[in-house]
């Protein structure tokens, strides 16, 4: 209690001749955050002075802030207590005479806009544009200033914006030109990595955010069928595993080029988690495992994401970083869990061939009812019998099977009715059958067999007379008008249509004895 153990210490234990060396402060305090002994609020502290110091904020600023802010109360009574261990932390810095990573940048930045510094440079290149902080900002623009024919060359995707914790603003790159002025925006729109099939999937679902900036995306890699895949765990966890690596297994060698890397990505541990003994079960296959974060910059030739589940650590996580990081961090956005979105964008572009997302550990995620139920170019797989067929609207109940009393005809309905409004109709072919889409097919789990899908919305098309012939139409008509004309198969002759069908589409309508 009066500070003199660790000098008592010290002094018998050089008596008996011990050398001493003192573990790394940094070390020491990993080592605390490994075993879970950083409180939160202690992290809270640390991460609030972090951004401060990086966003170039006085007390006052962040005074005013807290007052306009709706949690003021809060806000007022934790700045109360910030201030004092702002100082009791910069004090020692000072005395002596050092100073950490903001300082730097910031002192940088005062140093080039008092002409301290004169910088030499015609060309200032960035890469990873998408992570500057406002700090460093205000560092290119104090250099570019200095010089009327200084330029700027900056590379970055704001769809791989994920460091918002860590500082970052995105608002920087998207409103490039009132911070920097006039410029020209190159879009690099060729992938090297994905599949066509998985770069359409992936744009699609990034740009659900109105924020982000639009761009399309080619690829130099086809693929047949959809390479994107969702795993919904009907039973033991173990089967849709293995399930899975029975399917990148099997895949031809000739479809593979030879490529058997296979990764395995997610936010925490998962009930998936990749066993030793995989190796030895696959041999073909080469495993690594890493978190989202980690596999940034990386690729495999089969990515595998884990975790995709709801809860409070599910993803996205419902986990909401403390309010009074609003006062020191950019704005996160009106559009609901963006950064989330982004992170799984990442996830999924990390593959060359197949993905397969898990919704391991809990009820699907809404990103991933979201990938099954709005249209996109996925596949759905997994132990499911009929009665473990998931509804695709609410992804909470099952589709069980009913009867029409006046018709004796079957139909699907959820499990939660009358929560979840939604029905199914049975299999046109055995008018009993619960149809599931597996890529660009629907197949009835009773009779097995196949019919097509429509290319805009996802429904069933089914065989309908008219009278330039039997045609194609969607099962969500009205809602969807996309037709398609039999006879321009056979006679070449192509039905005038007005009810919004893609006349120049190609397509292959697949079924049984049709």
């Amino acid at each position: 209690s009066d500070g003199s153990l660790i000098r008592k210490l010290t002094e018998k234990l050089m008596a008996h001749g011990v050398t001493l060396s003192p573990i790394p402060r940094d070390q020491i305090f990993a080592t605390l955050e490994e075993r879970g002994r950083i409180d939160p609020f202690t992290r809270l502290l640390a991460t609030f002075l972090k951004h401060f110091r990086d966003s170039g904020l006085s007390f006052e600023e962040l005074a005013r802030k807290a007052e306009a802010h709706k949690d003021r109360q809060w806000m007022n009574a934790f700045l109360s207590i910030f201030g004092p261990i702002f100082k009791r932390y910069q004090d020692p810095l000072n005395s002596a005479g050092e100073i950490d990573f903001e300082d730097m940048i910031n002192r940088a930045t005062g140093h080039v806009k008092a002409g301290r510094f004169k910088s030499p440079f015609d060309y200032v290149l960035v890469d990873e544009f998408q992570d500057i902080s406002p700090a460093r900002a205000r560092l290119l623009n104090a250099l570019l200033n200095q010089s009327p024919t200084a330029q700027l060359f900056a590379v970055g995707d704001d769809w791989q914006a994920i460091y918002r914790f860590n500082g970052s603003d995105i608002a920087i790159m998207r409103d490039f030109k009132e911070r920097f002025g006039t410029h020209s925006r190159i879009d690099l729109t060729t992938t090297f990595r994905c599949s066509y099939r998985i770069a359409k999937v992936t744009t699609d679902f990034v740009l659900r955010c109105p924020a982000q900036i639009p761009k399309s995306v080619n690829s130099i890699r086809t693929a047949d069928c959809p390479a994107v895949h969702v795993g919904l765990p009907g039973g033991a966890n173990s089967h849709i595993l293995h399930q899975t690596l029975e399917m990148i297994a099997g895949t031809p060698v000739s479809m593979r080029e030879g490529l058997n890397s296979c990764s395995w990505a997610g936010t925490g541990m998962s009930s998936l988690e990749t066993c030793p003994e995989n190796g030895r079960q696959y041999p073909s296959l080469q495993f690594s495992s890493k978190t989202i974060y980690g596999s940034k910059g990386l690729q495999a030739d089969y990515v595998n994401v884990l975790g995709l589940c709801t809860g409070k650590y599910g993803f996205p996580s419902e986990v909401s970083d403390d309010p009074i990081l609003d006062l020191v961090l950019s704005e996160a956005g009106p559009h609901p869990n963006a950064e989330e979105r982004r992170w799984l964008y990442l996830a999924i572009t990390r593959a060359k061939r197949q993905v397969y997302l898990f919704a391991d550990g809990g009820p699907p995620s809404p990103f991933v009812e979201e990938l099954i139920g709005e249209g996109y170019d996925v596949s759905v797989f997994g132990r499911q019998t009929t009665d473990e067929v998931p509804c695709p609207r609410c992804m909470k109940g099952r589709l069980e099977r009913r009867k029409n009393a006046r018709t004796g005809n079957s139909f699907y309905v959820c499990s939660n009715r009358p929560y979840c409004e939604h029905t199914e109709s049975a299999c046109p072919g055995c008018r009993t059958g619960l149809l599931v889409k597996t890529g660009d097919t629907y197949k009835c789990r009773n009779c097995g067999s196949s019919f097509a899908v429509c290319p805009n919305c996802g429904g069933l098309l089914k065989i309908t007379p008219g009278r330039y012939g039997r045609f194609l139409v969607c099962s969500n008509y009205p809602d969807c008008t996309y037709t398609w004309n039999l006879n321009t198969v056979q006679t070449g002759r192509q039905r005038p249509s007005n009810a919004g069908g893609n006349k120049s589409r190609r397509m292959r309508a697949r079924s049984s004895g049709r």
